[in-house]
């Protein structure tokens, strides 16, 4: 599975807590990106001493890059100072860096976003979209109208891929005809 896959993974996992929660986005981000490794490994959320010393020794362009981002905090260090070898933890820091413009750039735009799922979603109302399938359709439609840098089908089958894995099948043939409207719709 490619990198921007899992940092869009990341993201609908993301805007889905903030739908259900109201939280700041970037709260959510700080909090997943640095205690994701800990919680699946059942370990405490308490930072040591050693793991803020072995935060310290995360390489400073790995730093600049997370600060530029918004989300350089001693929980994201430690979760990045625990890979080992600096490919390994720029490939993180890709990750974070691209999960983190896709979720603020797509919570800054939702309004608009919305208005155009709702009008490529026939006999559909946004309260009646399943918050996973909304997540990833507002996901889809960031990144048809506001990131250019990638096609419009590889957005459409990234967000169908996941629909598949996040849903349940059927969605897939829903968010594609959705998202396909869209870019028809914006030209992307």
């Amino acid at each position: 599975m490619g990198r921007r896959r899992k940092s869009r993974e990341s993201a609908i996992q993301c805007l889905y807590q903030w739908e259900i929660t109201g939280t700041a986005p970037k709260l959510i981000l700080e909090g997943y990106w640095g205690n994701h490794d800990r919680i699946r490994d059942g370990e405490s959320h308490d930072l040591t001493d050693t793991d803020l010393e072995k935060a310290s020794e995360v390489p400073e362009e790995l730093k600049v890059r997370l600060e530029h981002a918004g989300v350089c905090t001693d929980s994201i260090l430690v979760e990045i100072s625990r890979r080992v070898g600096s490919d390994n933890q720029a490939a993180l820091v890709d990750r974070i860096v691209f999960a983190t413009s896709l979720v603020l750039g797509t919570v800054a735009h939702v309004k608009e976003i919305d208005a155009m799922i709702s009008e490529h979603a026939r006999h559909w109302r946004m309260n009646r979209l399943g918050l996973v399938e909304k997540s990833i359709l507002r996901l889809g439609g960031y990144e048809l109208v506001y990131e250019e840098e990638t096609p419009a089908a590889v957005v459409i089958d990234e967000a169908v891929e996941l629909a598949k894995r996040f849903s349940d099948p059927d969605a897939g043939s829903f968010v594609n005809g959705v998202l396909d409207g869209m870019s028809k719709h914006t030209g992307a």
